[in-house]
């Protein structure tokens, strides 16, 4: 069966660091309040306090995560000491009874300079040691290299082909240790730069992160999902693939309210429906299954279970009733039962 995985990004913590507390404002506007993790308040004053590192959030987030019948969720990785990786290390502690997988995506600069990659390496190593860390093909650790942009990277190594040396190195301490040789997959907004990117450093497929695009007036769901069906047709053309999923692109909190690390414009599509964000996530199952040979790890990537301020979500957000709005987890749990995927509550 394929698997369905999909991005966490980390922010939703407040005032543990200067992130957290410049999407809180991005968010405040009344416009944007329907996008609000489900965690989230409404002070009196108009400003939001969203803090996902309340107990019991992550827990509950699991259990609607395998209501929407995900497999695993691809944790951006940042140093374990950061606030942004407060839920990856929290779930990395919790048994792994509940059933939800994990992997990481890592942007390749955070492997730092050539004296210093060893640590990265180390880490992710930990990770793959884990029974609930997510394996492709037969036991292969499933990998994702974020690669947006060159400049960090250059600056760091010289050049693209030089950060093979981080790639063998993973696979010998991999190999070595025995917890199998990792599945990379090179995550890039174009196909053929991931491709290239892919063959200099020795990585096994290629992916991307989300799906950027429509008009200022806010483009119908109708030329996303086209989009979508074009990038998986490029990634196929070039190389093994991971498609991407995309639940949707609308940036314009950051606009309103920019973020010091993102300078998007303000084109965008129009909020997807929950049946819509059901519709992308069939229409990715017949596509891996279409084309097998060419989407060898059996599996795509969502973007994303929280990336609430730029567009992309699929994580249940505050109603204006003050409960849940559960449709989107809803819709595409439907789906994923038509594919014969259980969607049973966690066993805690």
């Amino acid at each position: 069966m394929t698997l369905f995985g999909a991005i966490r990004w980390d922010a939703w913590h407040g005032e543990l660091s200067e992130v957290g507390k410049v999407v809180e404002k991005t968010l405040s506007p009344p416009q944007y309040r329907f996008r609000l993790p489900w965690f989230a308040q409404v002070n009196k004053d108009g400003t939001v306090r969203i803090r996902g590192d309340r107990p019991g959030v992550l827990e509950q987030e699991i259990a609607y995560a395998l209501q929407a019948g995900l497999d695993y969720w691809a944790f951006v990785t940042y140093p374990e000491e950061h606030p942004l990786s407060l839920p990856l290390r929290r779930f990395v502690e919790m048994s792994p009874q509940h059933g939800l997988r994990f992997c990481n995506i890592v942007e390749w600069e955070r492997f730092e300079e050539p004296s210093g990659y060893h640590r990265m390496v180390r880490r992710l190593v930990g990770y793959f040691r884990l029974s609930h860390y997510q394996r492709v093909l037969d036991g292969r650790p499933l990998l994702y290299l974020l690669t947006h942009e060159r400049r960090r990277v250059l600056q760091q190594w010289g050049s693209v082909n030089a950060f093979h040396r981080v790639v063998d190195s993973l696979r010998t301490v991999c190999l070595r240790t025995g917890v199998g040789n990792p599945y990379i997959a090179v995550m890039h907004f174009a196909p053929p730069a991931a491709e290239e990117i892919r063959r200099a450093i020795g990585a096994d497929s290629v992916s991307a992160y989300a799906l950027p695009g429509g008009t200022r007036d806010g483009a119908p769901f109708k030329q996303a999902l086209g989009e979508m069906h074009r990038l998986w047709q490029r990634m196929v053309e070039v190389a093994q693939a991971i498609p991407l999923v995309s639940w949707g692109w609308d940036p314009r909190p950051r606009v309103d309210n920019p973020v010091p690390w993102h300078q998007p414009g303000p084109e965008h599509y129009q909020t997807f429906t929950p049946e819509q964000c059901a519709l992308a996530v069939k229409d990715a199952l017949r596509f891996v299954k279409a084309h097998h040979s060419r989407c060898e790890a059996n599996t795509f990537i969502a973007y994303a279970w929280n990336e609430h301020d730029e567009g992309g979500w699929l994580c249940p957000t505050l109603g204006a009733d003050g409960k849940p709005d559960v449709r989107r987890v809803e819709a595409v749990g439907r789906v994923m039962r038509e594919q014969g995927k259980s969607t049973l509550l966690p066993k805690w």
